[in-house]
C-alpha cells in the first residue's frame, strides 16, 4: 500500500508538471522538479522510480510522458464520483474550483438541509436533501465524500456516509471524526493551518536570529563530522536500534520500528536546511523539542528524531509522532556529543576526540 503522503507528492508533481507543459517545457530534471515542489531530487526520484518511470541521464524527465505515468497510478479506470456534503459558501467554492479539472474525479451530488438548496443546481450540480443522503450515495455508487458542514453536524454526516458506504472523506468540519478503520478521513484543518503560520510569523525572527549567533560557530565542528559521518553510514546498513544503543538514548515512541536503516545523520535545528538534507532513511539529531518538527519529519518521510541533553518531549508531541510513525530516541548528551558517540562507534578505531562548541 503507497503512503498518503508518497501520494500527495505525486498529485503535487502532477500540477506542476502541467504548469511546465502549459509554458512550453518538454523536459525537466529531477532537481529542477524538487525546487519547484520543495523537495529533495533524490525524493522526487525515489517517488518516480516507485511508479515505474525513468528519466534521461542527459535529457531529465519528459513532462508529458511523466504527466501520463503519474496519471496511471493516480487515476482509477473508470471516473470516480464524489458526494458534497454541506452546500454553503465554503462547498459551493470547492465545486466550482473542481469542476471539470480531472476527468476522472466528478463532484455530482451536493447535500444540504436548506430548503432553498435543496432540488436546486449547486455550480452545476444538483443539491439533494440530507434526509435522502444514505439511499442516494448508494444509488450512485459513490465511495468518496467531502465534509463541509459545521462542526457539530459533521459526525451525523459522517454516520450516514459511512452506512451509505463512503470509504473516503474530506473533512474541512475542523472536529475529530469518528469511523471504523476501513475508512479513510483526510483533515483539512483550515484554522489549525492559519494558526500554524500566524505563530511561526510572530515566533520565526527571533528564532533565526539566534541561529545566525551560532551558526558560524557551530559549522566549524558540525560540517565535517557530519560528511565524515555520511561517508561512515553509506559503508553498509546500520540499524536505528544500533545507533540507540551506541549513543546511550531511550526509544520513546515508534519502538514497534527499531530495525529502520539509517544512512545519514542530520544534526541542526534549522528547518530549511532539513528539508534539502532529509531522506526516508535520515536520523535527524536536534535541540529543537516541536511540534513543528514532528510535522517537518512527516513530510519529508524522516523515520526517526532524536532529542539530546535528557530531555522529555510533552505527551502530544509523542502522541503526533506515533499517529505519524515516527521514531522518538532522547539522548543523555548534547547534539555534538551525540553525534560524536555515534562516530566512535562506527570507526572506534580510528575515530577522533569531537569537541564542542562553547555553550553548545
Amino acid at each position: 500500500m503507497v503512503s498518503r503522503k508518497t501520494i500527495a507528492r505525486m498529485s503535487l508533481y502532477r500540477r506542476l508538471l502541467i504548469s511546465l507543459r502549459d509554458a512550453g517545457t518538454t523536459h525537466v530534471f529531477s532537481h529542477q522538479l524538487a525546487k519547484l515542489a520543495g523537495l529533495t531530487a533524490a525524493q522526487v526520484r525515489r517517488d518516480f522510480m516507485a511508479i515505474g518511470y525513468s528519466g534521461s541521464p542527459t535529457r531529465g524527465y519528459e513532462v508529458g510522458k511523466c504527466i501520463e505515468s503519474i496519471g496511471g497510478f493516480l487515476d482509477g479506470p473508470r471516473r470516480q464520483d464524489v458526494a458534497l456534503v454541506g452546500a454553503g459558501k465554503l462547498g459551493r467554492s470547492i465545486i466550482a474550483h473542481f469542476s471539470g479539472r480531472r476527468p476522472k474525479l466528478a463532484i455530482v451530488a451536493a447535500f444540504d438541509n436548506d430548503p432553498a438548496k435543496i432540488d436546486t443546481r449547486v455550480g452545476g450540480c444538483r443539491c439533494f436533501a440530507m434526509e435522502i443522503l444514505e439511499s442516494t450515495v448508494r444509488d450512485l455508487g459513490i465511495q468518496i465524500a467531502i465534509l463541509t458542514t459545521p462542526p457539530a453536524a459533521a459526525q451525523d454526516a459522517t454516520d450516514a456516509l459511512v452506512r451509505a458506504g463512503i470509504r473516503s472523506i474530506v473533512s474541512f468540519a475542523a472536529t475529530p471524526l469518528h469511523v471504523p478503520e476501513a475508512v479513510c478521513v483526510i483533515d483539512m484543518d483550515i484554522t489549525a493551518a492559519l494558526e500554524t503560520a500566524a505563530y511561526i510569523a510572530r515566533e520565526a525572527p527571533a528564532a533565526e536570529v539566534a541561529e545566525v549567533e551560532v551558526e558560524a560557530e557551530t559549522d566549524k565542528v558540525a560540517a565535517p563530522l557530519m560528511r565524515q559521518l555520511d561517508t561512515l553510514l553509506a559503508g553498509g546498513e546500520v540499524r536505528l536500534d544500533e545507533l540507540a544503543r551506541c549513543i546511550g538514548a531511550q526509544i520513546i515512541s515508534g519502538e514497534a520500528c527499531p530495525q529502520r536503516i539509517v544512512e545519514k545523520i542530520y544534526a541542526g535545528d534549522r528547518v530549511s536546511d532539513l528539508l534539502n538534507e532529509a531522506s526516508d532513511r535520515t536520523l535527524l539529531v536536534t535541540n529543537l523539542m516541536s511540534l513543528q518538527m514532528i510535522r517537518v519529519a512527516e513530510l519529508m518521510d524522516v523515520p526517526a528524531i532524536c532529542f539530546v541533553n535528557g530531555a522529555s518531549p510533552e505527551p502530544e508531541i509523542v502522541a503526533k509522532a506515533d499517529s505519524a510513525g515516527t521514531t522518538l530516541l532522547v539522548s543523555p548528551i548534547g547534539v555534538f556529543e551525540t553525534c560524536g558517540r555515534i562516530y566512535q562507534s562506527l570507526a572506534p578505531t580510528t575515530a577522533p576526540a569531537v569537541t564542542t562548541p562553547a555553550g553548545a
